[in-house]
């Protein structure tokens, strides 16, 4: 009885957690580096977000749209820039072999009327911010060190002239991102696409972690397991990639809340029925259809259509297959020996109860009803 009662908590303990949903906390930033005639320079894409100290890494704080920064009188757009390139100063710091480098800030999209913000995925609000050694740098040498601390991770295509690098920095990391000869944290876009993939179940996905426990909640046979499994991502490539393509853009206030709805439909479906039916794969599929623009918002920031864009939108989806499987075989374990008591159809009920109302709870929370 006590180890029923463990295993009854440690599976709930997800839908207590979802209760509240983060809608503007960033787990990353990109930046791509290059070699100039002075030596080289460094390109954020900011998250205009950060730039509002109250808002930064809020969980209840909005998620601002590219629509919300072209309408910020001058005055204030030109506040956003103050407090960004602040919040860079205290988390980057970079060093060459003589020693800390002296840089300075602009930002190349306020050079137009109106300024050139970029339009992304998921309609975020960004501008890219560029630095530059103050003075010529002709070392070769660059390296990047991150403050320790809750700080978004940075995510850096170098410089090359073969297949594209990137470099994952994590706070208080320290990387060489321009000539040296340390290759570690390094990799190719698509290896970096397929761990962004993973991260963004687990453990940054916390809808998608309770999706997958309601696919897994209905029956515990593997192949309905894994054919909704597969469905889900499936749906997933097919609307990043019309994203991607600019053929589908929905903002994330109807998609975030849609998500949320999502997991408590499928919660409320396994009340009422004990196996996967033909309409049930139908429900998968068009429920990761949406969960498929929640990670293209995601995504938006760095991967980008182009050369190379298929592979890594492939590799990007596997890593979240990957994730999900691993998320299956848990569940599957932890019940091992204990779904076929007569203590499992008590838990599985009131487990689908749990996970409905927090999707009804989140749904409520991201529309701003409460």
């Amino acid at each position: 009885m006590i180890q029923t009662r463990c295993l009854i908590l440690i599976l709930l303990l997800p839908f207590a957690g979802s209760l509240r949903s983060a809608a503007h906390v960033v787990q990353q930033f990109y930046g791509e580096v290059a070699a100039t005639e002075d030596g080289w320079s460094l390109e954020i894409l900011f998250d205009a977000g950060y730039a509002v100290p109250e808002w930064r890494n809020d969980a209840e704080s909005p998620q601002p749209s590219r629509q919300w920064l072209l309408g910020l009188p001058e005055d204030e757009q030109r506040k956003l820039l103050v407090e960004a390139e602040r919040y860079l100063r205290e988390l980057i710091t970079l060093e060459n072999a003589a020693g800390t480098i002296p840089w300075r800030a602009t930002f190349p999209d306020f050079d137009t009327e109106p300024p050139g913000f970029p339009v992304l995925l998921n309609d975020g609000a960004y501008f890219h911010i560029l630095i530059e050694p103050r003075e010529p740098d002709g070392t070769g040498d660059l390296s990047l060190v991150l403050a320790s601390g809750d700080h978004p991770d940075l995510v850096l295509k170098l410089p090359g002239s073969g297949e594209d690098e990137f470099l994952h920095i994590t706070p208080s990391g320290r990387a060489e991102i321009l000539g040296g000869s340390d290759r570690s944290g390094r990799g190719s876009a698509a290896w970096i696409a397929f761990i962004q993939g993973i991260l963004h179940v687990v453990p940054e996905g916390l809808d998608h972690i309770l999706f997958i426990l309601g696919i897994f909640l209905l029956e515990r046979r593997w192949k309905p397991l894994l054919w909704q499994s597969l469905l889900f991502t499936a749906a997933h490539t097919l609307t990043l990639g019309l994203a991607a393509a600019g053929l589908v853009r929905v903002p994330a206030s109807i998609v975030e809340p849609l998500i949320a709805l999502s997991i408590a439909a499928l919660a409320i479906e396994n009340l009422f029925v004990k196996e996967a039916k033909p309409w049930r794969l139908a429900l998968v599929f068009a429920f990761g259809l949406v969960h498929g623009l929640g990670f293209a918002g995601v995504l938006s920031t760095w991967i980008r259509p182009g050369e190379g864009f298929l592979p890594t939108l492939f590799c990007a989806n596997l890593g979240v297959e990957v994730a999900q499987a691993a998320i299956l075989a848990v569940a599957w374990l932890l019940t091992l020996r204990w779904h076929d008591s007569a203590a499992y159809p008590v838990f599985r009920r009131w487990s689908c109860i749990a996970l409905a109302a927090a999707g009804l709870w989140w749904f409520v929370e991201r529309v701003g009803w409460l």
